[in-house]
């Protein structure tokens, strides 16, 4: 292994910044030919993990951000076959690809054993994800389609199927929209809601989604394990020459530069959702949380919300749980690290009788004694 050195620069990447992070050199660079970013983590071990994350943000609930994760992987210019990257993966000591799709980012991920597979499959990899081929047939197959017996089908519409209607993915979506008022990509439903994914969604749309975010100045590329850095760059540079052949690309709107409305009052809402019983129901209740790049503050709250609920002796759980006649049968923190974050409480199992009780009857008391607790 060996750090960013002069031969590197002459490679045609800067460095922007290093340091150590519990013992682990960290180093951050960036291409001057194609603007991709690469953080490279000299961690001990046989294994190589690779993180290839780019910036994605939506508007609306059509999930381009997922549909376009799942055709990622039907093939590319250069291998335009489904199936080939796992079997190049196979073959280069890594056990298969994936992906996730989260509200500010989508992620690429590979494992390999040592360094060599690693930068075999990399520009292929990287081919499949500035590169896919995005064809209607695969979309159809791989989003969603009316099968022979009239019914709607596609891999991705089936997966959104088996969650769209539950109570936690119901409850999380209602939040988000309060939670985050106005324009605001917080508030979309990146994995798509289905009515979207029968009406609206479209193969346009995923090619025109692609065109704005999967460009290499919006690409990230994180390895973690014991990878040469010029050896690195030697395995990236006929990527590098493809994406400078192609010329130059148009302005780049970098996502996530709207301000934030703010939350200017509390808000209740009941939510109805299909359940086989009528007995109980679930609760949640969240605030504002702060920014996710203060992260002293930002720890602070997670270990409070932890403290609050973690184990039977929790003040929550002491209060709400382990009582002879109980709240809810179960209490469950929640951070969510947005650039202004959304930190709450989930309570399950609460009897339908007490679920309009929970602000007036507990939390609040809770929150006159708080007033009295002192840490040490």
């Amino acid at each position: 292994m060996r750090p960013f050195s002069s031969m590197s620069a002459e490679k045609g990447y800067e460095l922007l910044s290093e340091c150590t992070v519990a013992g682990v050199p960290v180093q951050k660079l960036r291409s001057t030919r194609t603007g991709i970013v690469v953080c490279l983590a000299y961690v001990e071990g046989p294994l190589v993990n690779g993180y290839f994350c780019l910036a994605t943000e939506a508007h609306d609930d059509d999930g381009l951000p997922h549909t376009l994760e799942h055709l990622v992987f039907m093939g590319s210019e250069k291998y335009p076959y489904k199936g080939v990257l796992d079997l190049v993966a196979n073959r280069c000591l890594a056990q298969g690809t994936n992906a996730w799709t989260d509200v500010d980012h989508t992620c690429y991920t590979i494992t390999t054993a040592g360094s060599e597979g690693f930068l075999n499959l990399l520009p292929i990899y990287l081919d499949h994800v500035l590169y896919p081929t995005l064809t209607d047939a695969a979309y159809l197959t791989e989003v969603h389609h009316v099968n022979g017996e009239g019914e709607d089908a596609g891999v991705v519409y089936c997966e959104m199927q088996g969650r769209e209607n539950t109570a936690e993915e119901l409850s999380a979506f209602l939040l988000a929209r309060h939670m985050y008022p106005g324009h605001c990509g917080y508030r979309s439903n990146t994995g798509g809601k289905m009515s979207n994914l029968r009406e609206t969604c479209s193969n346009e749309k995923v090619r025109a989604y692609h065109s704005q975010f999967y460009r290499p100045d919006n690409l990230c590329l994180i390895v973690a394990g014991q990878v040469d850095v010029d050896q690195l760059f030697s395995a990236l540079k006929p990527f590098e020459d493809n994406i400078v052949s192609k010329g130059p690309l148009p302005p780049h709107q970098r996502p996530w530069q709207s301000a934030i409305d703010p939350l200017t009052s509390s808000i209740s809402e009941e939510l109805v959702f299909p359940t086989d019983e009528e007995d109980d129901g679930m609760a949640r209740i969240s605030w504002r949380g702060p920014p996710a790049r203060d992260r002293y503050m930002f720890t602070a709250v997670t270990m409070l919300l932890r403290y609050l609920s973690d184990g039977p002796v929790a003040p929550l759980q002491s209060r709400l749980v382990e009582v002879p006649e109980p709240f809810c049968s179960e209490i469950s923190d929640s951070v969510y690290e947005n650039y202004v974050s959304c930190i709450g409480f989930t309570f399950s199992g609460v009897p339908t009788q007490q679920l309009g009780l929970l602000e007036s009857k507990y939390i609040y008391p809770l929150y006159i004694a708080s007033m009295h607790i002192t840490f040490k």
